[in-house]
């Protein structure tokens, strides 16, 4: 993402370095064809009035000398007059003192190599110009082929029904492995230290799960759901790569606190979204997270077929990967808590509307473990596309 504004900056920067020179060159060419069609109007004024002089010499000449001794005829006229000026423009003093008077008539020479010059300098403006202006559309399409990723943010292309199929399927993929690899009771003595902190986090009263053989799946089905949901559904930009989505909850922290709800659900999608055009999910968390699963849950796994469960963890773990791109950059979400924004999960009322109970392990209707989260949809209000499975 960083790179992504580094590189707009730089390119911004060129554009408007290149978008001013364009327009000095714009002005300084203004000018110059100004002062060479001023240059070029007097020129041919002074010639005219070259010509003129010339003519009325001539016509004295002939007056107090005679037809014969004008050095031009009529049917010659247009050859003598190139001659003439020709002749005129010829001597280099003449050149170097441009300006001269004779009578009351003033005679004007411009050298034709000042007007090459000047036509020479016209040429090179206009062929800079328009070099400058196809290097500004060139950098003005490149700029707009990044902005292309930014302003073509559509909407999440995905209907409730869609994330409600993907969202069930992968609840039954985990039921499944569940009944399959982890539906006989364990002795609490021979769990380790760092698993009884987990299964404490999900249930205090974890012990009852492990050793009720109609439980026991429950709690593992909790445990991987609770994997998925912290390490992925939770956290919105993390699917593709740590350090984005780092960054992006560290933002995000930020931005949560400092502007308004929809400043902030605006900001989170449209980044969401620009990642997911950006990158793909990094195959890296997946196989983080699939690991994380593996090593909080293979002790307890019945059978020997490891390869088997990693497999099979391997595939859930890249259902909820794809899942999460889904909530990331949509106002679908995740909920495994008894409220949004909430941490509790566990010891507070059923709550029907978002919950669904799916065994008891008490009389009581407090909930003591929340085995998988409910989707909602953010509209003006919550709306629950699915409910919680969770046990009372």
């Amino acid at each position: 993402m960083d790179a992504l504004r580094s590189q707009l900056a730089e390119t911004q920067g060129a554009l408007t370095d290149k978008i001013f020179q364009v327009r000095q060159l714009r002005a300084d060419h203004a000018a110059a064809q100004s002062a060479w069609t001023q240059q070029k109007q007097d020129f041919e004024a002074k010639l005219q009035q070259l010509e003129d002089e010339v003519r009325r010499l001539r016509q004295v000449n002939g007056t107090s000398e005679g037809d014969e001794k004008l050095p031009f005829d009529q049917g010659n006229k247009q050859h003598t007059r190139r001659i003439s000026l020709v002749s005129l423009l010829r001597n280099e003093s003449d050149i170097d003192n441009s300006v001269g008077r004779k009578g009351d008539g003033e005679t004007v020479v411009v050298p034709r190599s000042r007007m090459q010059d000047i036509e020479s300098k016209f040429k090179d403006i206009t062929k800079k110009l328009t070099e400058k202006t196809e290097l500004c559309e060139s950098l003005q399409r490149q700029l707009q082929a990044r902005r292309g990723i930014f302003d073509a943010v559509d909407a999440c292309d995905v209907t409730d029904d869609q994330i409600i199929g993907r969202w069930e399927k992968l609840r039954d993929q985990i039921r499944t492995l569940s009944l399959d690899r982890f539906n006989e009771t364990i002795q609490p003595k021979l769990v380790p230290e760092k698993s009884k902190e987990e299964f404490e986090h999900l249930s205090k009263h974890w012990k009852s799960y492990m050793t009720n053989g109609n439980l026991t799946s429950y709690i593992f089905r909790a445990l991987i759901w609770r994997y998925l949901y912290t390490c992925l559904l939770s956290k919105y930009c993390r699917v593709w790569g740590k350090e984005y989505g780092d960054m992006a909850t560290k933002l995000g922290r930020f931005l949560s606190t400092n502007t308004s709800g929809a400043e902030f659900e605006d900001w989170r999608i449209h980044t969401a979204q620009l990642l997911n055009k950006a990158s793909q999910p990094d195959p890296t968390v997946v196989n983080d997270v699939t690991k994380k699963i593996l090593d909080a849950t293979t002790l307890f796994a019945t059978g020997i077929d490891t390869e088997a469960l990693t497999n099979s963890l391997a595939e859930i773990v890249t259902a909820a990967a794809e899942l999460s791109t889904i909530l990331a950059r949509s106002r679908y979400l995740a909920l495994m808590s008894d409220k949004p924004g909430s941490e509790r999960t566990r010891g507070f009322a059923y709550q029907e509307a978002t919950m669904q109970v799916r065994s008891h392990l008490g009389t009581t209707t407090i909930v003591d473990m929340i085995i998988s989260p409910c989707l909602l949809k953010k509209e003006a209000d919550y709306v629950v596309l699915v409910k919680a499975d969770v046990i009372c």
